[in-house]
């Protein structure tokens, strides 16, 4: 044991939002009772998207896997009863997260909490919205522009905040190898700062680069994902100092073990790979997370509830306290294994990375889409073939302990009286409000939009006097190019499967609702090509009428609809 290598704790979360603000705080004091040091958001997909729970898109999916935040009363009371100069807090918001962000600013003034004092992350990561999530709202250009509004704001007036966090996290879930979720997060990373070091001075460039942090995943292969966080770390700090020459930049990570390993089948299982996926980002002492999160144990059935979240926090405290593992200087310095993986894996991602800085922001996307897209059918056929054994799913099938009773989910589905409830917060909320404030602030940042200026200031005014996440999101919209619509690309899909000459049967495949993680469309797509259907995407993000047009349009014989968030019921009710 070496005592002068010792670190502190990393910061314990809990990825949680459910429903509305008052009964995600409750949530919140509990899991700080229990002794959580961080506060990790989920944000319902309304949100996400920049829609107020009133909008016709919004219907069926307010509060339904986050919690609904439309304006400045529901953060109040979302964060009541916590000291935001005590707590570190994360936001996992993208294209909303400049109006997400002022809300918590104006929170902060209210609560007399200088901004000097606040500690936290926003995600702001836009470019694996495009490939991995779906939660885009504007074009490549725009979201690269109030993306890096943020971060030069933030750089500037909130020093201790972390203003992106650069995630590698979906590669992985989408398929990726460890060196590739490198590649492409820290290429990410160097386009960003590209983009913003012209019009930045030296000192605030570099305070820049000493805030960029990054959100990453940790699977359960024990020593590629040890040595993959320690290639991260190694190649962020060199590639600081070989492109910026910025001395002692610090890898700055959070994490969260990978949540598609866990199955719905023998759930309790998950429990043994959770702890197990920790691990990685947690022993090497010099490549070691700052902050970790962990998912509950039935995630691929339903969100958690307080149980499973209890569980995964005195999942971390064990971790952390009875393990020691905190005490040791770094044990792996100098293993020929794993320095030799280590350097293979950084030169791997190096290569990734510098190939799509080169290409700029629009093409990365394109690139990506097209390699994630391989990558996650290249797992599924590993997974069906049974050359990659997974418990309970593809081997040792026989159900087990616990398995029966918990294959069944708690209810989770939100009622309509939920969401009516919401609906007349957020009109009785514009209803009480300033007109002439409110009129002053939208101009006022329609024109910043307009004419190139920073938009945070006059998106932390529309915060102070009342605004919305919707109305925020419309002026955003009329001053640029509007909503901007993917249509997922066929040709990723086409390259990968043989086209059949007959084609009996054609069948529209969209996703409905909010949700916009394409994995499971896309592996659907390739099963229909390979059924010799011919398929058809009509895009993500889609309202049932606009489902119902496109399958009317291309005379399809199939409608075939991807609904990840538990928003089908009412949308198959539409549709029907």
């Amino acid at each position: 044991m070496n005592e002068n290598h010792q670190r502190p704790p990393w910061i314990i979360r809990t990825y949680a939002g459910f429903g509305d603000a008052e009964s995600s705080n409750r949530r919140y004091l509990e899991n700080i009772r229990n002794g959580q040091t961080g506060l990790s958001v989920a944000f319902d997909l309304p949100t996400q998207n920049g829609y107020d729970p009133d909008a016709p898109m919004a219907r069926g999916e307010v509060g339904g896997c986050g919690v609904s935040i439309a304006h400045l009363g529901d953060m109040e009371t979302l964060l009541a009863g916590i000291d935001l100069s005590a707590v570190n807090t994360s936001m996992t918001i993208n294209a909303t997260a400049p109006f997400l962000l002022a809300l918590y600013l104006v929170l902060a003034e209210r609560k007399a909490v200088s901004w000097e004092r606040l500690r936290g992350t926003v995600q702001n990561d836009l470019l694996k919205e495009f490939v991995a999530r779906g939660t885009n709202i504007f074009s490549p250009e725009v979201s690269l522009r109030l993306s890096t509004d943020l971060i030069t704001f933030a750089s500037e007036n909130i020093h201790h905040w972390n203003p992106i966090n650069v995630c590698g996290y979906h590669y992985m879930e989408s398929g990726a190898e460890p060196h590739q979720e490198i590649g492409y997060a820290i290429g990410n990373a160097l386009i960003i700062l590209d983009s913003i070091r012209p019009s930045l001075n030296k000192d605030l460039f570099e305070t820049v680069v000493k805030r960029i942090s990054f959100f990453i995943n940790s699977g359960i292969e024990l020593v590629p994902e040890l040595c993959k966080i320690r290639a991260y770390s190694r190649l962020w700090t060199d590639l600081c100092k070989s492109r910026y020459d910025i001395d002692g930049v610090r890898f700055r990570a959070g994490c969260q073990v990978r949540s598609l390993s866990l199955t719905a089948a023998q759930p309790e299982n998950n429990i043994v790979r959770i702890a197990l996926e920790a691990l990685p980002a947690l022993l090497s002492t010099n490549a070691r997370v700052q902050a970790l999160q962990l998912p509950g144990f039935r995630e691929a059935l339903s969100l958690p509830d307080e149980m499973e979240q209890t569980l995964s926090l005195r999942t971390q405290q064990i971790l952390m306290h009875e393990t020691k593992i905190t005490d040791f200087a770094d044990i792996f310095a100098g293993n020929p294994v794993i320095e030799e993986l280590t350097t293979k894996t950084m030169e791997r991602a190096r290569s990734i990375a510098l190939n799509l800085h080169s290409v700029g922001y629009e093409k990365t996307i394109e690139c990506l889409y097209v390699d994630l897209t391989k990558a996650l059918l290249e797992r599924h056929r590993q997974i069906e073939s049974g050359k990659d054994i997974v418990v309970g799913v593809n081997k040792f099938k026989e159900a087990v302990g616990l398995s029966e009773q918990l294959s069944s989910p708690p209810p989770t589905a939100q009622d309509e009286k939920f969401e009516e409830e919401r609906i007349r917060n957020v009109v009785r909320w514009r209803a009480n409000r300033d007109p002439i404030t409110m009129r002053v602030a939208r101009e006022r940042l329609e024109a910043a939009v307009r004419n190139g200026k920073n938009i945070m200031p006059p998106t932390i005014e529309l915060a102070r006097a009342g605004g919305t996440v919707g109305e925020w999101t419309s002026i955003i919209e009329l001053a640029t190019t509007g909503r901007y619509n993917v249509r997922l690309n066929l040709q990723a899909v086409s390259t990968l499967t043989p086209s059949r000459v007959l084609r009996d049967i054609r069948i529209v495949l969209g996703k409905a609702g909010l949700d916009g993680h394409t994995n499971a469309i896309k592996l659907l797509a390739i099963a229909c090509r390979n059924a010799g259907m011919e398929v058809i995407f009509s895009g993500i993000k889609l309202s049932p009428a606009a489902l119902i047009k496109a399958a009317i349009e291309e005379d399809a014989d199939i409608l075939g609809v991807s609904c990840l968030s538990g928003a089908h019921l009412k949308v198959a009710e539409d549709i029907l």
